[in-house]
């Protein structure tokens, strides 16, 4: 046996250590952005500091526009958006799903950790408005003729995060 090959025990092994890794950076993310917000704030004060973190939104959802637009993505096909974002959002440790409904995509979080990260840092509830401006400079960024609108969200007791992307009416 070639001694460089992997058995499968060695490969199930390497696969469980790169998903603790995976799920310790999602939590360094997150602390990452907690530490940054409280920084920001304790220099200039509240207001400022959710000014900045709106702005901070803002620019990861035109960078992820710009992304999802410079990888080829359609910027007419509602589904493939709402996959694209799919994809992000469990690359990120949330639970989601996509559905169709008429002429609309919807994405829908079931699960998300940033709930968790925010009520650990004494900010309960205080997720949506990010993640509603990262979704909005997203689909803006996207297609002008596009929009999402945020119809349920768990930080507000609702049983998911529902986000309907649909084309702006004529």
């Amino acid at each position: 046996m070639n001694p460089e090959a992997k058995t499968v025990a060695d490969l199930e092994k390497q696969r469980a250590r790169m998903e603790r890794d995976w799920q310790s950076m999602i939590r360094i993310t997150h602390d990452f952005f907690h530490s940054w917000r409280e920084a920001v704030e304790e220099r200039l004060g509240k207001q400022a500091a959710d000014e900045v973190q709106m702005r901070f939104w803002e620019i990861v959802g035109v960078g992820t526009g710009k992304m999802y637009l410079e990888r080829g993505g359609n910027p007419e096909d509602l589904d493939q958006i709402a996959y694209t974002m799919l994809r992000a959002s469990q690359v990120m440790g949330e639970t989601a799903r996509t559905a169709r409904e008429g002429g609309a995509s919807l994405l829908v979080h079931e699960a998300c950790p940033w709930l968790d990260s925010f009520r650990e840092r004494g900010a309960a509830g205080q997720c949506q408005a990010g993640c509603d401006n990262w979704f909005q400079a997203t689909v803006r960024t996207i297609s002008p003729r596009l929009q999402v609108v945020t119809e349920s969200a768990l930080p507000a007791g609702d049983a998911t995060c529902t986000r309907r992307f649909s084309r702006k009416a004529p």
